[in-house]
């Protein structure tokens, strides 16, 4: 599959999502796409996000196998939790239930 058909995946996933989206694509020793989204209730986008990624035949589900997510906190990468990530062996937090 081609970038542009993963970054086009991502933009029709986040259509449907509120908050401020965007898609960052790299080389750091190999091709990456970052999927980064603003959310004032990451718990809801998280159990949002959770079926079409991961639970589903849906597009975007193929790349479970090498998707790693995460949720930055107030200090950034000081205080972020690891929600998924494609080697089943890494520890994963728990995401804290949020007050809106």
């Amino acid at each position: 599959m081609a970038t542009r058909d993963v970054v086009e995946i991502f933009s029709n996933l986040s259509a449907d999502l509120d908050g401020q989206c965007r898609i960052d694509v790299g080389n750091d020793d190999g091709e990456y796409i970052n999927w980064i989204i603003d959310s004032d209730d990451p718990l809801l986008l998280w159990k949002r996000l959770r079926t079409p990624l991961f639970d589903s035949k849906l597009p975007g589900q193929e790349f479970a196998p090498a998707m790693i997510v995460t949720a930055t906190g107030d200090n950034g990468w000081d205080d972020y939790l690891l929600l998924y990530h494609y080697d089943s062996s890494e520890e994963i937090d728990p995401l804290p239930e949020i007050a809106t």
